[in-house]
């Protein structure tokens, strides 16, 4: 089936590929380290460096529209499936792809962005979309509401597909009607919303199995599934996995913070995070502190052995820190008309640290 829609295989991965190659294009105009994600309140908590956030994105969302166009063209349910439904495969990921772009280069322009106003009628959209479909795709194993009493019963999979394409629909347009509620009870009414268009039709397809139970007429008759295929999915889905985690517990369990100290300034070089240069003539005042209540972070990088980034907390308002978890000694600089934390990975690293600042003030 692959074969019989290369056209619309290269159409869409190009597509998914172009806001990176729109970021090259922009390659100039882009700060070093870019807004990655952001929090429920719609403040920015992760950053990246400009390579990566142009790249690894794009390249993940082409890797995942092929690993599953191939897989759902490889299952023997597909073979006759309907063309409109398999076809809206192939524009789902491009869809995102472009989406994320325009937050990601929209923040990255200095625009003032919040997810929020834009995933909730996006979601919308897309319940609406896929729920027009849900009714015309054919029973399989790979695309549609894949449950036990669906895939068993194809009288059971065609009543709740029909049932769960208009519950979609609706549920899209009235989580449209949420952007327009205050963020509090927009946040948690989109929330319980998605729950509910995802737990409603498996419930109705169990009150369905009850129904053909009592009434006599359920016939269990699994879909077929393609055992080679089914394993194949499983080694590459571990070949993802396992790199993947990795890189999680490298990042979680690794970095440092430097400092390199200079004759007019000194900088701070951070691992997985901005680097900052002060001038030593900017800074006010500085103490050596055991007892700083570190507060919440806004935005930055956090990890049980790092924590870095812009943080609030009720002494110092808005401060930036540069901080080593396991240490609680730290540095406070008063930097022009902001607060700066710093330390070392020990109480003797923070103790040099004041040390040295001390002597290139004097």
């Amino acid at each position: 089936m692959l074969k019989e829609n290369k056209r619309k295989l290269i159409i869409s991965s190009i597509l998914i590929l172009l806001p990176m190659f729109v970021g090259f294009l922009m390659w100039d105009q882009l700060p070093d380290v870019m807004v990655r994600h952001w929090g429920l309140e719609g403040t920015a908590d992760g950053y990246s460096p400009k390579l990566f956030t142009v790249t690894v994105p794009f390249l993940f969302l082409l890797f995942t529209h092929w690993f599953c166009l191939y897989f759902t063209m490889k299952d023997h349910g597909n073979k006759n499936q309907n063309k409109k439904v398999t076809g809206m495969l192939y524009w789902v990921m491009p869809i995102i792809s472009i989406f994320v772009g325009g937050l990601l280069y929209s923040a990255a322009l200095g625009m003032d962005v919040n997810p929020g106003l834009y995933t909730i009628p996006y979601t919308g959209i897309l319940f609406i979309f896929i729920g027009n479909y849900l009714p015309k795709c054919k029973q399989n194993s790979t695309i549609g509401i894949k449950i036990t009493w669906t895939l068993k019963n194809e009288e059971n999979w065609n009543a709740t597909h029909r049932f769960g394409g208009k519950v979609w629909v609706a549920g899209g347009f009235l989580l449209l009607l949420t952007m327009f509620m205050p963020r509090a009870l927009s946040l948690f009414l989109f929330f319980a919303g998605i729950f509910l268009l995802v737990a409603v039709p498996v419930f109705y397809s169990y009150r369905y199995y009850r129904k053909q139970k009592s009434e006599g007429t359920w016939e269990e008759k699994w879909v077929v599934y393609d055992e080679k295929n089914e394993k194949t999915a499983k080694i590459i889905s571990l070949i993802i996995i396992i790199p993947i985690l990795i890189m999680v517990v490298f990042v979680l369990f690794t970095g440092n913070i430097d400092y390199k100290y200079g004759e007019n300034s000194f900088t701070i070089e951070a691992d997985f995070w901005s680097d900052v240069t002060v001038k030593y003539e900017n800074i006010k005042s500085i103490t050596y502190r055991e007892d700083v209540k570190f507060g919440s972070r806004n935005s930055g990088f956090g990890t049980p052995r790092l924590g870095m980034g812009s943080f609030e907390n009720d002494e110092f308002g808005y401060y930036t820190r540069y901080c080593y978890e396991g240490c609680d000694d730290c540095v406070v600089l008063e930097v022009g008309n902001k607060m700066l934390v710093i330390n070392g990975k020990d109480t003797e690293m923070t103790r040099a640290i004041y040390e040295e600042l001390k002597n290139h003030m004097q």
